[in-house]
This record gives C-alpha cells, structure tokens and sequence, in this order.
C-alpha cells in the first residue's frame, strides 16, 4: 500500500514537473451578445454564454472565450459580490487565471474567496491551489510550504491534505532528488 501511495506521489510529480506542452490556442471569431452587462441578469448570461462556448469544445483552450469569461467574472465579483455564487465565481476565475498562466491574478481571486468566507466549501481547495501556483508557477519554495502548512491547520479534514503533506516534502527538490529519495524509500520499505 505505501508503495502505491509513493507511485501515485511520483506520477503526480512527473506529470506536474514535464516542460510546458503547447495548448493549442484558437483565436475565436468575436461573439456578438446581447447581454446588458449593467443587470445581475446580463451579467449572469455573459459567464453562462463564454462557460458554454469554453465547454462545448473541452478539447482545445480557446483564450479570446477564457478572456471574456474571465472578464464576466471580475465584472460580476466587482458589481454582485454580496451573492453567494460571487463566491464561486471567485474561484472560478482562480482556476481560469492559472489556466491562462496567470498566477498572480488567480492568487488574488483565490485570496479574495479566502477573505469573503473561509469556511466557504471552495475555501480549502482555494488556499491549496494558492500554495501550488507559489511553488511551481513563482517558484517561491518557502512561500509555498508555509502555504501548505496554513491549508493543513486550517483545512485538516480536507481531502487535499495529503497531497500538501507530499507536496512539503517534495517542494524545491530537483526530479533527480525526487527519483533517488523514492528509490531509498523502496529499498528500506
């Protein structure tokens, strides 16, 4: 079983460290909407029209789509924060900004879920993915253990606490020190 457990860490870890593989980017025709943008209704039917345009398509990242849902989103947090689903959005718009190789902007929307509600149910995964994009986008090694080490006292039933735990050990190690600490684990095992 901890064999299995060390195979699945160091699969995670390979998939996470590979160089950079180029996404096929289309360039979208620009969509005309209708939408007024000054109504919560408008503003809820521009994040549903560029979430399905994204969606219908899954196999290809379409970054002209992601930008303008990304813009829906801000438009709508800035304007309709006191919803709840602005919450949700604030997330959203995390994981979209990493999507889009924009780590300090996803870590602002993640700290800004954070701020709103940290007992919201995205709260957890928000404060993980955080810890992640400082340790492999910024590379900021220190930041990011201590980041996981918050998301572990604060979060200690989440589902994600292991993968931090794993991730403290293996942060700012090189692939060869990853594959020979394995290697040593599996000979003493």
């Amino acid at each position: 079983m901890r064999n299995l457990f060390y195979i699945s860490v160091f699969a995670l870890v390979l998939l996470s460290c590979e160089e950079k593989k180029e996404t096929k980017v289309e360039v979208a025709p620009e969509v005309v909407v209708g939408n007024d943008l000054n109504t919560y209704e408008g503003r809820v039917k521009e994040i549903e029209l560029y979430t399905k345009l994204i969606y219908d398509d899954s196999l290809n990242f379409n970054k002209s789509y992601a930008e303008n849902l990304l813009k829906a989103y801000d438009l709508f947090i800035r304007k309709d924060s006191y919803y709840n689903v602005s919450k949700e959005y604030m997330f959203n718009a995390g994981e979209l900004c990493r999507a889009l190789d924009r780590p300090l902007d996803a870590i602002k929307y993640f700290n800004m879920l954070l701020e709103k509600d940290p007992n919201h149910e995205l709260a957890g995964a928000a404060l993980f993915y955080k810890a992640m994009i400082i340790g492999d986008m910024l590379h900021d090694n220190k930041l990011a253990v201590e980041t996981y080490k918050e998301f572990i006292e604060k979060y200690p039933d989440h589902q994600l606490v292991e993968s931090a735990k794993a991730s403290i050990e293996l942060q700012g190690k090189t692939m060869d020190e990853i594959i020979k600490g394995f290697k040593e684990k599996e000979k003493n095992a």
